[in-house]
């Protein structure tokens, strides 16, 4: 099933789109971000339990409120996997920025707002409540993008999606296709950050250098020379044990650095300037963090930083 919806009349910025939203997904309000012409699309499919849909659309929010809920009957999730733009996600007081391969949740039995301060494009895989584990939809956190098994997650799941949409599936394939992702998106949770489910694994002494990075991210001085020395053994061997996580050194400190200006960013009470909260994050090349951040989030931080600005 497909909907397009395009604004032929000025009091009407959003022409018939909060109709297809509740077509195609439960009912929503959208409201505007700016003053540019509004475009939308939306192509959704069944697999299986799950609908899976693609939405094409130019920079706007919806609300879902408790005039809405109260004459819906539906019990589900939307997970969304976002290709391109930034959402923001705001539910329960718990707030979740989702830049291009990310996953954000939402359960529509609760009110909750989607802001896409830019154009975007993402895939909605509506979920019945009843097959996600709770903890995924209460306080979901699925920035994965940041990590390596994250983006190869991401990409399964895209790949899933392309495949349920192709006119040319059947049913019975988009079926087994629904399963998966679901079986996915549940698991999803464990590669989030630096993969600390996987950790129980790793050597005792690797564990607690990861220990040693988050807590002291901020030391520009940080690196596997230092590390050795703080742990009395030799550089050589801090490589031989960061090389079993897929990632050096370096790289965990700045994806952690990163992660930690990002933070910062959105903070609308921030009042520093980004190359201010970079140096303080342990950045000494501001070119460097500039592209490191782009990335990781698929926009500047100057970017990020006038997203959240528009939208709140």
């Amino acid at each position: 099933m497909e909907w397009l919806a395009e604004p032929r009349r000025l009091e009407q910025p959003f022409g018939n789109w909060a109709d297809h939203l509740a077509d195609a997904f439960v009912q929503l309000e959208p409201r505007k971000l700016g003053e540019q012409p509004f475009r939308g699309a939306i192509t959704r499919t069944d697999a299986g339990r799950i609908k899976v849909s693609l939405v094409t659309a130019t920079r706007h929010r919806v609300l879902r409120l408790r005039s809405h809920i109260a004459r819906s009957t539906g019990d589900l999730c939307f997970v969304n996997l976002q290709i391109e733009g930034m959402g923001r996600y705001t539910q329960r007081g718990h707030e979740q920025i989702c830049g291009p391969g990310d996953l954000a949740v939402v359960d529509t039995t609760e009110p909750f707002e989607i802001a896409n301060a830019r154009d975007f494009r993402l895939f909605c895989f509506a979920v019945p409540r009843c097959l996600l584990p709770s903890t995924l939809y209460e306080r979901p956190s699925l920035t994965i993008a940041s990590t390596q098994s994250g983006r190869a997650l991401s990409k399964i799941l895209y790949g899933y999606a392309e495949l349920c949409l192709d006119q040319a599936t059947r049913s019975g394939i988009s079926a087994r296709c629904g399963t998966h992702i679901v079986d996915l998106i549940t698991h999803a949770a464990y590669l989030e950050g630096d993969g600390s489910q996987a950790r129980a694994k790793e050597p005792v002494l690797l564990s607690m250098m990861l220990d040693h990075l988050g807590s002291c991210v901020t030391d520009p001085d940080l690196s596997a020379e230092s590390l050795a020395r703080t742990f009395r053994c030799s550089e050589r061997y801090v490589h031989k044990l960061f090389s079993a996580t897929g990632r050096s050194v370096g790289e965990h400190l700045n994806d952690r650095r990163v992660a930690l200006c990002a933070q910062r960013l959105i903070d609308k009470q921030e009042r520093r300037t980004i190359a201010e909260i970079a140096f303080e994050v342990g950045f000494r090349d501001i070119s460097h963090f500039n592209r490191l951040f782009k990335r990781s989030h698929g926009v500047t931080p100057r970017e990020l930083r006038r997203s959240i600005a528009e939208v709140g």
